[in-house]
């Protein structure tokens, strides 16, 4: 049985003048102007680099993607506390050195009836780390829910466009993508300390196979992506900016909340130590799907609550009740962390598998979902919201 204690949260609240004030899991939520000093600010990609690629490549649907899934999961029993549902990557993916799963959303996310062009799906992002010899970037993993213990999935490439002399080409998308969100025909990618970047659904490509090594135009005028039959082309990057002082942001995770009104993206923070982690949350803009943004500009966060959450993987709210992970390193299972700000936080010990990452809420099914990210540790994983 997992151990279950209450703590304090280290909370503080930040005010304009710069004053940080502690008082130990009853520090008052930052105020609207401070949180405001945490920016984005989007740089759309060319349109016509865009454009050029459909010209190229034309596009595909999602549906092309999840109907043509190449690969299939094995059934496994994660050790996770109120367990729902799980399954393991195929055994090649499981026990990859290279590719390191970090991310996670679903068609929940991505529109309000939980289903996109007909299908129930997973999205999971890996990125990777190089120790191969190649640094393909950051791939997708799109998982057909249909099947919840042995589902059908398909990796996909992210791709970054950009012009090669008069050509269109494109390259691997360097980013550690800690968390992920489809959200409408939009999915956003976190980027650590560079912000977000931002892809469009509907740009979908598909590319010609048979290299491992290739990626971008070739000398025969076709396409390829290190053998991956699809690509996703950026369509651009939030780049991040503070003011009144504040310490930049890291955007180590992030999550969709359908709760608050607008929708809002939370992200929230990685720190070994717990050093001043911050969750900050971001409104929506329904029509477009994209970060909000004011008259200037800038997509500025409308709430932050400094945390200090050591090793903090992901973070969920949900009728503004907070769903934590935490990670203890590679041989000791993670925490669940439940929090309402200005109460005390229940920590449950050791009730999720080794090396959890991002986290992501299945509204329809009530289902928070997770994955892990070790070689021969991995697991993807639903447990029961209503149980924590």
């Amino acid at each position: 049985m997992f151990k279950r204690l209450r703590v304090a949260i280290v909370a503080a609240a930040v005010v304009a003048s710069g004053v940080v004030v502690s008082n130990f899991a009853y520090a008052e939520d930052v105020s609207p102007n401070a949180a405001s000093d945490l920016r984005l600010q989007l740089g759309e990609t060319d349109p016509d680099l865009l454009a050029g690629l459909r010209d190229e490549l034309g596009t595909v649907t999602v549906s092309d993607v999840v109907e043509s899934a190449n690969r299939t999961a094995r059934s496994c029993s994660a050790p996770v506390s109120h367990r729902a549902a799980s399954f393991c990557w195929d055994s090649g993916d499981s026990g990859v050195q290279y590719w390191m799963p970090q991310g996670i959303t679903s068609t929940s996310d991505a529109d309000a009836s939980g289903t996109v062009e007909g299908h129930e799906a997973l999205v999971t992002s890996w990125y990777d780390t190089g120790s191969s010899g190649i640094n393909r970037g950051v791939r997708l993993s799109f998982v057909d829910m249909s099947n919840t213990s042995t589902p059908a999935y398909r990796h996909i490439l992210l791709v970054e466009p950009y012009r090669n002399g008069s050509q269109v080409d494109f390259k691997a998308v360097n980013a550690h993508a800690g968390g992920i969100v489809w959200y409408g025909d939009k999915l956003y990618v976190t980027n650590t300390y560079a912000g977000v970047r931002v892809f469009d659904m509907d740009d979908l490509m598909q590319v010609a196979t048979g290299d491992s090594n290739a990626i971008g135009r070739q000398a025969d005028g076709g396409y390829m992506a290190h053998n991956y039959r699809y690509i996703l082309p950026q369509a651009g990057h939030y780049t991040p900016s503070t003011t009144g002082g504040e310490p930049r942001v890291r955007y180590s995770q992030m999550s969709l909340d359908r709760t608050t009104s607008p929708d809002s993206l939370l992200v929230s923070e990685y720190d070994s130590n717990g050093d001043g982690t911050r969750m900050v949350r971001w409104d929506l803009d329904e029509s477009s799907n994209l970060i909000a943004e004011d008259s200037d500009g800038y997509a500025k966060a409308d709430w932050s609550y400094t945390v200090s959450i050591r090793s903090m993987q992901g973070a969920v709210s949900v009728d503004g009740v907070f769903y934590l992970n935490r990670s203890n390193g590679s041989s000791t299972k993670g925490d669940v962390m439940t929090w309402v700000p200005g109460q005390l936080a229940d920590i449950h010990t050791g009730a999720v598998p080794i090396g959890p990452e991002d986290l992501s809420y299945w509204g329809q099914k009530g289902q928070l979902w997770g994955s892990t990210e070790y070689a021969g540790k991995r697991y993807v994983f639903a447990s029961r919201l209503s149980s924590w």
